[in-house]
């Protein structure tokens, strides 16, 4: 009898226990309810409801971010819309009209326009050709501007000239023909890197660069997004401006003089007129050509140097396992390794026109030149050209050397770590010592020529143009 009331109580303690629960159940969930609904009052201002998708009968919210993240907790949905809507769908668009990738995608296309896609690909570079042709009949250089030669013609002796005959002249192979086929093969390395080998490096490394900017470890608002896509954006911002400054420099050129096209000469004034707008046409679509493939060289290096430095901030604030940390940087390895085997290449072609075109013109600025010594260089318009190659081939050096000193820092960071006991008191000396011992071996800079770029050498090098440009001008070379 006694065992049945035990029993009997037993039961009934493990009945009400259960209606406890069950209500404290209730109980919280209404709470959170609640909680999720002021949350989603407070998060709806910042951002906008723009696609709805069922799965299975589940609905699927993606926000849309409207301003700057600066809420204290972002979906990745979010983030990645944020990423393609700011910076990657509009630097994509500017690829396809460049013609260095693909205007539909052939996956789910029709014939016709992939056939369309192709011959927009195959339009720029007959535009690029016919620019190199149209550059060569009027007697056009990249690097002094229209060059021609007056020859005088004899009138009633031999020394007595009244008539002069304006002719072109310069070596054909090195001045013409080399620096177009250099740029023409840039170009078409280009085609090859982003269209036909279809690789979706930039799309992946902004995202995922992006994701990281948005951590924060303490849990507060954070405006990384917000800079990173500033510091993008005004690279984009900078090849624009100086593609506008290059085509001003061609027009005030051509508006100086007559200009006359070999092979066309008795030609009428329409189609003169018609070459002229020609070739202005084709050599700005050899400026923005160069302009992309540098400027996208420019960004994956400045997203490169971005994941360093968020994955480093990570590893410090201990939001990361130094296991995990370790198979991102190999990842990032990957990453640089694109950049530094596939990508540079073509930035290299473009910088051996530039640097050649700038030494010239640069030469020629200065009188050094032992043909062209009658031609006198255009006030303002030809220092203006030669300013726009320098910065040509400066800026992928600077954003190497900058991604290079962000390598180094890496190197440091199993010091950094263990100079941090009590953040990392819980840390395994085994972790800490591997760290250290990974971060000091690895060898990651940016290299242009396969050879490491620092910014060490690159103020070196601005240095000694300084020092040649003030011994220059003592020399009287200036004036």
């Amino acid at each position: 009898m006694q065992n049945d009331n035990g029993s009997y109580r037993s039961s009934k303690y493990k009945y009400n226990k259960m209606v406890i629960e069950f209500l404290c159940h209730c109980a919280a969930t209404d709470l959170l309810d609640s909680h999720v609904l002021e949350s989603n009052k407070l998060v709806l201002p910042a951002m906008e409801r723009s696609t709805r998708s069922s799965l299975d009968g589940n609905s699927v919210e993606i926000g849309e971010i409207t301003e700057s993240p600066d809420t204290e907790y972002m979906s990745t949905s979010a983030i990645l819309h944020y990423c393609k809507s700011k910076i990657l769908l509009p630097y994509l668009k500017i690829l396809t009209i460049m013609g260095l990738r693909p205007v539909v995608d052939a996956s789910n296309s029709s014939k016709l326009a992939i056939c369309f896609s192709h011959f927009h690909s195959a339009q720029v570079a007959v535009f690029m050709c016919l620019g190199y042709i149209l550059q060569y009949m009027a007697c056009f250089r990249r690097d002094r501007g229209f060059c021609y030669k007056l020859i005088p013609l004899a009138l009633t002796s031999s020394y007595e000239y009244d008539v002069y005959k304006q002719v072109c002249y310069g070596n054909v192979a090195f001045t013409y023909v080399g620096p177009s086929v250099l740029h023409f093969l840039g170009f078409f390395y280009a085609l090859y890197l982003f269209r036909i080998a279809d690789n979706e490096q930039l799309q992946n490394l902004m995202e995922r660069v992006f994701l990281l900017s948005s951590y924060t470890p303490q849990g507060m608002p954070t405006a990384k997004p917000k800079r990173l896509l500033r510091m993008l954006w005004f690279f984009i911002i900078l090849s624009i401006l100086w593609m506008c400054i290059s085509l001003c420099s061609v027009n005030l050129m051509m508006a100086k003089g007559t200009i006359m096209f070999r092979w066309m000469e008795t030609s009428s004034s329409e189609m003169i007129l018609g070459l002229k707008i020609l070739l202005i046409l084709c050599t700005l679509i050899h400026d923005m050509v160069q302009a992309t493939v540098i400027t996208s060289y420019c960004l994956q290096a400045q997203l490169l140097q971005a994941h360093l430095m968020f994955l480093r901030e990570r590893l410090l604030n201990r939001t990361i396992t130094p296991l995990n940390w370790m198979r991102e940087i190999s990842e990032f390895r990957k990453l640089l390794k694109y950049l530094n085997n596939d990508l540079a290449p073509a930035v290299c072609l473009f910088t051996i026109v530039n640097i050649s075109w700038a030494t010239s013109g640069i030469m020629w600025l200065l009188n050094l030149d032992k043909v062209d010594t009658g031609t006198e260089p255009i006030a303002g318009i030809s220092i203006l050209n030669q300013f726009l190659w320098i910065s040509a081939v400066i800026v992928p050096f600077i954003q190497a050397a900058r991604l290079s000193a962000e390598c180094r820092r890496a190197q440091g960071v199993g010091h950094e770590l263990s100079a941090r006991p009590f953040l990392h008191r819980d840390t395994s000396a085994e972790d800490i010592g591997a760290v250290l011992a990974y971060a000091t071996s690895l060898r990651l800079r940016a290299k242009l020529f396969h050879y490491p770029v620092a910014g060490r050498f690159v103020c070196l090098l601005l240095t000694l143009t300084l020092i040649v440009l003030f011994a220059l001008g003592m020399s009287h070379y200036l004036q």
